[in-house]
């Protein structure tokens, strides 16, 4: 009995698969990264508003708020520390966000202080400067 199929082979759909896991595993790291560098960028965001409601305040009041705590997110932890004449602001990165990196630098923690530049840990390369 001759049998002409028509179709794919078992050895053909099996090397499909493996092109498709080969370049599943290679692209699966840059999303990652993707994905942690816009959560960085929401987490920036949260920290610049933040700022810029301080700066409206003492227009306002002569000096920084001092009671304010802003909302954390399963991403990050939000912390500022503010006197009458300066603020610090910092974002904290938790769970798999902690493993951000920018340049080689850990971007888990990310600081912004009054005069609008990163604190001391808050690391340029993190801030696209």
């Amino acid at each position: 009995m001759n049998y002409i199929g028509k179709g794919f082979s078992l050895i053909e759909l099996m090397v499909v698969i493996a092109l498709i896991a080969i370049l599943v595993s290679l692209s699966y790291p840059s999303y990652v990264q993707f994905v942690r560098k816009a959560d960085r960028s929401d987490a920036q965001a949260v920290l610049q508003d933040w700022a810029n409601r301080q700066e409206i305040w003492r227009a306002d009041n002569m000096g920084y708020n001092t009671n304010v705590n802003p909302t954390d997110t399963e991403l990050y932890a939000y912390t500022m520390v503010s006197t009458d004449t300066t603020y610090t602001l910092t974002a904290t990165a938790l769970g798999g966000q902690a493993a951000d990196k920018e340049a080689g630098v850990s971007c888990a923690t990310m600081t912004l202080i009054q005069n609008g530049s990163p604190g001391p840990d808050g690391h340029q390369s993190c801030w696209g400067h």
